[in-house]
């Protein structure tokens, strides 16, 4: 005796099946672990390359942005430098008195 598949009312079974064979691959595909579709994500700062995986730069903005950043920290070292300078606060003393 045949009997239909109780999820979609419309495949029969066959031998010991529970469920027709149609449900049963729609079931495994939604079970089965979703493979993400890698999107390309744009840089954010030039727009012409794909940024890297984690960030919102490219490499080449990347790079660039910390090369900024080792800059400005340079430039406050060498500002921190100046302003301690002993040399350079007894020079202004001098110019003041005279």
């Amino acid at each position: 005796m045949l009997k239909k598949c109780p999820i979609c009312e419309l495949n029969y079974l066959r031998g010991t099946e529970t469920i027709c064979r149609v449900c049963a691959a729609a079931r495994a595909r939604r079970h089965a672990p979703e493979i993400a579709e890698e999107e390309t994500v744009m840089c954010s700062e030039c727009g012409e390359k794909p940024a890297l995986p984690g960030h919102d730069l490219c490499e080449d903005c990347l790079k660039e942005q910390k090369r900024q950043a080792n800059l400005e920290v340079l430039a406050d070292k060498i500002r921190a430098d100046e302003a301690e300078d002993p040399l350079e606060e007894d020079l202004e003393e001098e110019d003041e008195e005279e």
